[in-house]
């Protein structure tokens, strides 16, 4: 028995050719012969132009069926469905995402994560007729895998299935069961379904697991640790942040002994935010002879480089440099970046803004970088404060409280008018959603800007993330007034339509 779909390419494009020509200069190619389960051809054939449309029919259902037809026995049927389909409305979002993205194409993607993210959130799967253009999109784009997964549907995974492209929907469809499992039911996954996990999924699943139960999830961390390889030990040393505490003190300790350095150096890194595990204070020890108070009054302070470590201190992280960088200033950067900061105020006198005050840039800048990490790392308000008054450092907003984190981002708006190419990081230190105040404030200072286009254009990709939907009445106003400027009137019509097709989305699941 010959193959029912061989030379179908080749059909298929001869009936595309007959399109685009026109039937009177090519002929229509005769109907492939798909067996038992395919369409037998008119016994009696009938206008060309009748011809060309059932061709295109038949193409049309086959690449719609998701597999071609290498056998007469066609698959067996899909399993029964345990969700029921998003609402009507919602589809009907979902359609106009697909096939015509109001923002544009380029902002598809960003609204398919938060349509399909909602209807995980309501228990709903995507209506059959659109599960082939979700599945090709979500092949092409791995930032749609994991959301497109959880709703596909009994049918969905079925017919994911007789497809080869699209075989990541299995591995996919595991993790998300899996996380899906875990938010509902507020347990963590069993240390035998965590092992069959792929890596991929093993990061999310774990990151859903921390905040559930923190110490349950280290459990599931520490069950395959010594068959995990360098890559995973790392990624659960990473996922390890959420939710990180006192009791994960020491298996990161284990993990400064690891042979894989990559893994040493995330396991000092989560130290550096436990201000008091025994690493800290460690740290804090060898600090200590390095700071003096100078000046008839103390008010000075002198940092010395730190000399070569022994063994103990190359294991807490006073290795080998990076490249370019001084030996001896990279010690000193990792010391301070390790040591508890109350030890800056108990060698200094001074609290936080004071102590920062006294440290000059030129003098040690090596200090300054490790408080910056310090910082970071253990998100202290009271210094981020301190170093932000000496300085702008977008990495460090994230640890101010929010109010205070949305006020300092629009002073450094009002500062940077004239250095647009520095926008782009300062509203992005503010993590979205925003509040209402902050994105009406943005609206008004990016409108009021003589270069308001460039502005806009600098910040879009956190404007799209961010902006309240109490902001969309301002939006509407600055599109009607845009003026001639094009590229202005463009991009602020995409923005309204992203966040305007956002909250319909959002309100059809309710």
């Amino acid at each position: 028995m010959t193959d029912p779909m061989s030379g179908v390419d080749t059909w298929w494009g001869e009936v595309g050719n007959a399109a685009l020509l026109g039937t009177a200069r090519r002929a229509v190619p005769d109907l492939p012969d798909l067996g038992p389960a395919g369409v037998r051809p008119r016994e009696v054939p009938g206008p060309r132009e009748e011809a060309l449309l059932e061709a295109a029919a038949l193409g049309g259902a086959a690449l719609r069926a998701g597999r071609r037809l290498d056998h007469a026995a066609p698959p067996a049927a899909a399993p029964d469905e345990t969700r029921p389909v998003a609402p009507r409305r919602a589809v009907q979002l979902l359609e106009l995402v697909l096939t015509q993205p109001p923002a544009g194409a380029a902002q598809r993607v960003g609204l398919l994560v938060h349509w399909l993210r909602a209807a995980d959130d309501a228990g709903c799967r995507v209506p059959p007729v659109v599960l082939p253009l979700l599945l090709g999109m979500a092949t092409a784009s791995r930032e749609l895998r994991r959301p497109a997964a959880a709703v596909l549907g009994e049918r969905g995974r079925w017919l994911a299935a007789l497809r080869e492209e699209w075989g990541w929907v299995a591995e996919a469809t595991a993790g998300a069961e899996a996380r899906t499992a875990s938010r509902l039911s507020g347990a963590v996954p069993a240390a035998d379904d965590w092992a069959r996990l792929s890596s991929t999924d093993r990061a999310a699943v774990l990151a859903s697991a921390r905040a559930v139960d923190a110490a349950d999830a280290r459990a599931l961390v520490e069950s395959t640790w010594s068959t995990d390889s360098a890559r995973d030990r790392r990624s659960h040393l990473e996922a390890l942040r959420v939710g990180l505490g006192a009791d994960d003190e020491s298996l990161l300790e284990a993990a400064l002994d690891d042979r894989a350095g990559t893994v040493r150096e995330v396991a000092a890194e989560l130290l550096d935010a436990l201000p008091g595990s025994r690493r800290a204070a460690r740290m804090a020890e060898r600090l200590r002879p390095l700071v003096h108070r100078t000046g008839m009054l103390g008010r000075g302070v002198d940092v010395t480089l730190p000399d070569e470590p022994d063994p103990a201190a190359v294991r807490d992280g006073l290795g080998k440099p990076p490249p370019r960088r001084s030996a001896r200033g990279w010690w000193l950067e990792q010391l301070s970046a390790g040591a508890p900061l109350e030890v800056w105020s108990e060698l200094t006198g001074a609290d936080p803004a004071t102590t920062v005050k006294r440290l000059t840039d030129a003098q040690q800048p090596d200090v300054l970088a490790g408080l910056r990490r310090a910082v970071r790392a253990r998100r202290d308000p009271v210094w981020a404060a301190a170093l932000l008054e000496r300085g702008w450092d977008a990495t460090l907003v994230p640890a101010l409280p929010r109010e205070a984190r949305e006020r300092v981002a629009l002073q450094r708006v009002d500062a940077t008018t004239d250095r647009v190419h520095e926008l782009g990081a300062v509203v992005g230190a503010v993590d979205p959603p925003w509040s209402p105040d902050f994105s009406v404030a943005l609206l008004s200072r990016l409108r009021a800007s003589k270069v308001g286009s460039a502005m806009v254009l600098a910040t879009m990709p956190h404007l799209l993330a961010g902006l309240h939907p109490v902001s969309l009445d301002p939006l509407e106003r600055w599109v009607a007034e845009a003026g001639g400027d094009q590229a202005l009137s463009t991009n602020l019509r995409n923005l309204l339509q992203f966040h305007s097709v956002k909250r319909s989305i959002t309100e059809a699941f309710r």
